[in-house]
C-alpha cells in the first residue's frame, strides 16, 4: 500500500502545539459569520422562505435574460431569480418568485368591504359577518399564502357549521378570483387558499413569448410554498442540524469517554457554522438540498474525528501511565494523517466533477460538500483531538477539586463529633 502513502509514514507534525491559530481563526470566523448572517441574511429558497418555483421548458432558443426581464419588469411578480437547468438545447428554464399569490395590498382591501355584503347575499343569513381581527394584514406589495378567517352570528358567537362552497362563492364574487375554502378542525377557522399563479404565469408566457412556449407541455412544474409553511420548514432544518449534533455527542460519550464527547460536538459545530458563513457569502441558495449537505459535513466530520479518537485511545492503553496525553495525541494523529487526507481526496474526486458539470441545487451541494470536507479536515486533527487535552485537564481538576472538597466536609464532620 506504499504507492498510496501521499505522506510519508512516521511523520512528527505538532499538531497539539500548533492547533491554537487554526482554532482560534476558526471560532473568530464562526462569530464573523454569525454576524454577516444576522447583517446580510440566508438567502433563504423557496422551500425556507415562501414563494413559488416554475418550471418552463420552451419550443425555441430563449436567454435567460429575456426571460428574466419579463418576470422582474411585471409588478405582479417579487424578488425574482431565472436559472437554466438540463442542456443548452433543452431550453429549460426554473423561474424563482416569493410571490404566491397576485393579490395586491389595494385589491386585499376591496374584496374585504365587499365581503360581507356577498356572504350575506350567497348564505342568505343576514346576519352573517367575518370577524375582523382574523383578517390578514397585508405589508409591502401584497399577501403571500393561505389565510383564516372566523365568522360571527347574530349574537356574536362563532361559526362553526357553514358550508366551505358558499363561502368560497362568496370571496370570489368579491373579488378573489378562484379561491377555495377548507374548514381548519384545530383553530376553529376557515382556510382561503389562493389558486396561486400559474394562470397568471401561463399567460405572461403566451402573450410574450408566443409559438416559442407551448402550453400543453412548456409548463412542467408550479410549486408554490406558503410562508407558514416554509418557516416550519427553516426551523424543522435548524433542529434536525441540532439534534444530529446532540446524538453525535451521546454516541461518543457512551463509547468513548466524557472528555471526547464535547471536543467532537464543538468541532462539528464550528464546521456547520463555517460552512454556513461560506454559505451566506457566496449568497448560495439555501434550499433542503443545502441542509442534505450539511447534515452529510456533520457525518463526514465524525467520521473523520471517530478514527483519530480510536487511535489516540489504542495508544493510551499501549504507552505508560505517565506519558503526557500532548504526546499521544500528536503521535496517533500523525498516524492516520495519511488515510485521512487519502479519504477526503477520494471524497472530493467524486464531488469535483458535479462543480463543473452539473447545474442549480446539485452544482449547489456539491460546492458546499468541497468547502466543507476540507474544513472538516483541518478540524479533526486541528482542533476536535486538542480539545480533547483540555477537557481531560479541566476533568481532572474538577475531581482533585471534589476529592478536596469532599476532605474537608469529612474534617469537618470528624470535628463536629469530637
Amino acid at each position: 500500500m506504499a504507492q498510496f502513502m501521499f505522506i510519508k509514514t512516521n511523520t512528527k507534525i505538532k499538531f497539539v502545539e500548533h492547533h491554537k491559530p487554526v482554532m482560534y481563526t476558526g471560532f473568530l470566523l464562526c462569530i464573523i459569520g454569525l454576524i454577516l448572517s444576522a447583517v446580510i441574511g440566508p438567502n433563504w429558497g423557496t422551500s425556507f422562505q415562501g414563494g413559488t418555483s416554475i418550471t418552463i421548458k420552451f419550443q425555441q432558443p430563449v436567454p435567460s435574460e429575456q426571460v428574466r426581464k419579463v418576470f422582474v419588469d411585471d409588478p405582479r411578480f417579487e424578488s425574482v431569480t431565472v436559472q437554466s437547468v438540463g442542456a443548452d438545447n433543452e431550453n429549460k428554464y426554473v423561474v424563482r418568485t416569493r410571490t404566491t399569490t397576485t393579490m395586491s395590498c389595494e385589491k386585499l382591501e376591496s374584496v374585504k368591504n365587499a365581503f360581507n355584503s356577498q356572504l350575506q347575499s350567497v348564505t342568505g343569513n343576514s346576519a352573517l359577518i367575518f370577524d375582523e381581527a382574523t383578517w390578514p394584514s397585508c405589508d409591502g406589495d401584497g399577501i403571500r399564502g393561505d389565510f383564516d378567517l372566523a365568522f360571527k352570528g347574530a349574537e356574536g358567537q362563532i361559526m362553526t357549521d357553514l358550508e366551505t362552497d358558499k363561502l368560497a362563492t362568496a370571496i370570489q364574487a368579491a373579488g378573489f378570483a378562484d379561491a377555495s375554502v377548507v374548514y381548519n378542525e384545530k383553530r376553529k377557522q376557515y382556510t382561503f387558499q389562493s389558486p396561486g399563479v400559474q394562470s397568471e404565469v401561463v399567460d405572461l408566457l403566451n402573450t410574450t413569448f408566443g409559438d416559442a412556449f407551448d402550453e400543453a407541455s412548456g409548463l412542467e412544474s408550479v410549486s408554490t410554498v406558503g410562508a407558514d409553511v416554509g418557516e416550519k420548514f427553516r426551523n424543522d432544518a435548524i433542529i434536525s442540524i441540532v439534534i444530529a449534533l446532540f446524538m453525535m455527542l451521546l454516541y461518543i460519550a457512551l463509547r468513548f469517554d466524557s472528555r471526547y464527547a464535547p471536543a467532537a460536538v464543538i468541532s462539528l459545530t464550528v464546521t456547520t457554522l463555517l460552512t454556513f458563513t461560506f454559505i451566506v457569502c457566496l449568497r448560495l441558495e439555501i434550499t433542503l438540498e443545502t441542509v442534505a449537505a450539511m447534515l452529510s459535513l456533520v457525518g463526514y466530520g465524525i467520521n473523520d474525528t471517530i478514527v483519530n479518537f480510536d487511535r489516540v485511545r489504542e495508544n493510551i492503553a499501549l504507552k505508560p501511565k505517565d506519558t503526557p496525553l500532548e504526546q499521544i495525541i500528536n503521535k496517533s494523529i500523525n498516524e492516520c494523517i495519511s488515510r485521512t487526507i487519502i479519504t477526503s481526496i477520494t471524497t472530493l474526486l467524486a464531488i469535483l466533477p458535479l462543480i463543473f458539470l452539473a447545474n442549480g441545487t446539485t452544482r449547489d451541494f456539491a460546492i458546499i460538500m468541497t468547502f466543507g470536507i476540507c474544513v472538516a479536515t483541518l478540524n479533526s486533527m486541528f482542533i476536535s483531538c486538542p480539545l480533547v487535552i483540555k477537557f481531560d485537564k479541566w476533568f481532572k481538576d474538577y475531581k482533585k477539586r471534589a476529592e478536596e472538597k469532599k476532605a474537608i466536609e469529612e474534617d469537618l464532620v470528624v470535628e463536629a463529633a469530637s
